[in-house]
């Protein structure tokens, strides 16, 4: 944390861009999703948003959270406000103690939150077993393909030499023609002659 004379230096949203490696309209996005999800971001006399190392700590892990999650911004926003909640209630409570026990508040959103979080998690589990699977059998199909190709190519070569055998036992066994016992030869001269 930033101490200049003996105050707490504020970051603006380039700085917080820069520590983040995103554009500044990003941090703006994150700290609209953070403020509508319940953390408070602090504002300057003119009503621009001011930050400390705090909120960059949790601007860090709510970009964390996105990116390893898969999360949607307003999603991991919620969770993130939650954890920073239950940490400064844990400060607060261990600070301040009422009748010698710890203050502890429950907020209902929380099971809701984990129990949002725990069904994405065990629907991407679904999702990447269900992607496995297809690429299992779609190797196989590949497979498949490849063999019946294989087979088809050595059909039609078979084929093929059939037809060249078959071929070359007639050119062998073929008698001369006689034009006058070939209708066709006898015709086709006769053709000729008349033109």
């Amino acid at each position: 944390m930033w101490i200049w004379g003996g105050m707490r230096e504020m970051l603006g949203t380039k700085e917080i861009s820069e520590i983040l490696k995103v554009k500044p309209v990003t941090v703006r996005k994150y700290a609209a999703a953070l403020e509508k999800a319940g953390y408070i971001v602090q504002r300057d006399d003119n009503g621009n948003r001011v930050y400390t190392q705090n909120d960059a700590t949790a601007f860090r892990e709510l970009q964390a959270l996105c990116e390893r999650s898969g999360m949607t911004v307003e999603n991991s926003a919620e969770v993130i406000t939650a954890r920073t909640l239950r940490a400064t209630q844990a400060e607060s409570s261990a600070v301040v103690p009422t009748n010698g026990q710890a203050v502890m508040q429950y907020d209902p959103r929380y099971d809701e939150l984990i129990n949002t979080i725990n069904n994405l998690v065990n629907q991407n589990s679904k999702i990447l077993e269900q992607n496995e699977r297809m690429a299992e059998r779609m190797a196989e199909q590949n497979a498949n393909l490849t063999q019946i190709m294989r087979e088809v190519t050595e059909t039609k070569r078979m084929i093929a030499e059939k037809q060249r055998k078959s071929w070359k036992f007639w050119e062998r066994n073929k008698q001369p023609t006689d034009p006058q016992s070939d209708p066709e030869l006898a015709w086709k001269k006769r053709e000729k002659r008349i033109y």
